[in-house]
Formats: structure tokens, sequence, C-alpha cells
């Protein structure tokens, strides 16, 4: 039986950089203007063990698991961005009154999915030639978790105030663009 010949020329050589995106979130326009770094999240799936008299074999699960998607991005003198996140987060949780809800209602007229706690977003990665490429569309998103701001009087002045954020989504696809 003859071995094929394998090529190892990829048919587009360039490199994908980390600084060539963009991200997007209805829910988030400031946030969006901000960002710094994402991520695109890595996928899990789980292990179902094989018993044998001698060692356990293995077999792919059933269930797939996706990982958060996080963003930093750099805080603006107002806090605006890192408080459309918080007051997202609030209204989904209401901790003080109901009403904390019904406000979030009113973000669906900006693009925002039909059930107010969730929100699409879109990270547009680039090319080397700084064209879109592809589209990363995330569907049903949710903030999990917003850092902390530290502010110091001992911090250089130039220095930007940064903050991270965790949502957590249904799925994510890919589409060329």
């Amino acid at each position: 039986m003859a071995i094929p010949t394998v090529t190892n020329t990829p048919t587009n050589p360039n490199v994908l950089h980390p600084n060539k995106f963009m991200v997007s979130f209805a829910a988030l326009p400031t946030v969006t203007y901000w960002a710094q770094s994402v991520n695109i999240p890595g996928i899990n799936i789980g292990e179902v063990p094989r018993s044998t008299p001698f060692i356990d074999l293995w077999s792919p699960g059933e269930k797939l698991s996706i990982n958060p998607f996080s963003m930093t991005f750099t805080v603006d003198e107002d806090l605006t961005g890192w408080q459309e996140i918080f007051n997202w987060m609030v209204g989904m949780t209401f901790p003080e009154k109901f009403d904390q809800y019904k406000n979030l209602d009113r973000r669906i007229g900006a693009g925002v999915t039909t059930m107010p706690q969730f929100s699409d977003a879109a990270l547009i990665v680039h090319d080397s030639k700084q064209n879109p490429k592809i589209r990363v569309s995330f569907h049903n998103c949710f903030p999990t978790s917003l850092s902390d701001i530290l502010l110091s009087s001992t911090s250089d002045p130039e220095s930007l105030i940064t903050a991270d954020v965790t949502f957590r989504f249904e799925f994510y696809t890919f589409t060329k663009i």
C-alpha cells in the first residue's frame, strides 16, 4: 500500500495577529469601543472510560462544554462601559426591587434579543491587511462576572485602568466574511 504524498504548504501562509479584531455587543455600545482583549473560547468533550482487565480505554463523551467568553476593556473616566455591564447584571438579578428588571427591558429597542437578560455579540477577526476575515457570533450572551476597579494614589498617572468581564452564552458560530 502506497503512502500518500503529504504537502506541508498551507493554503494561506499568513499568521493570525493578536491585535487585529473588533468586538460588538448590542447591549454594550461603550464597552465595544474600549475593548482591549478578547478570547475565542475553547471547547471540551467528556471522556467515557471503558474498563478492560488490563487498562482503561477511553471513548469520546456525549456533551460539549464551552469555555466562557472574556473581555478586557479600558475604563473611561465616567465609568460608562463598566456601568453598562453593572446595570445589566443588576437588572438580571434585581437585588433591591422588581423595577430593576423592568429597566433591563429598555435595551430591547437597541437590537438586543427579545429576552432582555441576553444579548448577541460578534467578534470580527481581521487578516494581516486589516480586512475583516472571520465573524465569530456568540448567541444569547449574559455577563457572569465583572472585575473590581482598583484606584491607587501610588499608580503612574499615565497608566490605564482596565476591567475584565466574563460572559456565558448558548453557542457560537464561525462565518467567513
